[in-house]
């Protein structure tokens, strides 16, 4: 994601935000999948934080987004919001004690630069937290076939089997995932399951251990 042009996400942002609306069951599937692994104590931050949505519930107080037009909406939701490219953090070594990044893999140009970034910033010992669609799955499939689409048709979405490498390049280790969303359109919230082999949605736990 850029801030040096306009961003595709800033036409679309009330767009977007009213998803997590429509989509309840879904939206709240993936909270869950991401509570899974998250602990509360200690300083969070979300990196892509949107529209605030995952921010406001978990109670993650600091947030970066790209959008200006997104990043509005999530200040709104109390969330405090730096206009920044992820690849980039505006934090200084160690600020954190666990980071949340939610779908937002398939949209950075570099997304081993923003692990490492998120490394960066993690103290010793701390957690990240990825939620991703992966390729794999019956929702990305769906998504990666929205060719004309002006956020998606640049979008690159990752097997799990690459995030975790990519998440080891970039100096992680000690992972675990769990998944959820085994339906489409799930019409209850879904409990999450450890693993990766069935849910198009999964939570991947990294540890910064050095």
């Amino acid at each position: 994601m850029s801030t040096t042009t306009t961003n595709p996400f800033d036409s679309i942002a009330k767009e977007y935000d009213q998803w997590f609306n429509d989509n309840e069951n879904t939206f709240l599937s993936e909270l869950e999948a991401i509570k899974f692994f998250l602990s509360k104590q200690g300083k969070g931050v979300e990196i892509g934080v949107g529209t605030g949505r995952f921010a406001k519930e978990l109670g993650i107080e600091y947030g970066i987004e790209p959008s200006e037009t997104m990043a509005m909406l999530a200040k709104e939701r109390g969330i405090k919001v730096t206009i920044a490219n992820a690849e980039n953090l505006p934090y200084d070594n160690e600020s954190f004690d666990y980071s949340i990044m939610v779908t937002v893999d398939p949209f950075v140009e570099d997304i081993e630069k923003v692990y490492r970034e998120i490394f960066r910033i993690l103290q010793s010992g701390g957690k990240l937290i990825v939620g991703t669609l992966h390729k794999d799955g019956e929702i990305a499939q769906k998504y990666m076939n929205m060719n004309d689409n002006g956020v998606y048709k640049n979008a690159r979405f990752h097997a799990v089997s690459e995030t975790l490498q990519q998440l080891k390049s970039s100096g992680f280790s000690k992972f675990n995932t769990c998944q959820s969303l085994f339906i489409m359109q799930p019409q209850k919230i879904e409990i999450p399951i450890p693993g990766h082999d069935k849910g198009s949605f999964v939570a991947i736990e990294a540890t910064k251990t050095n």
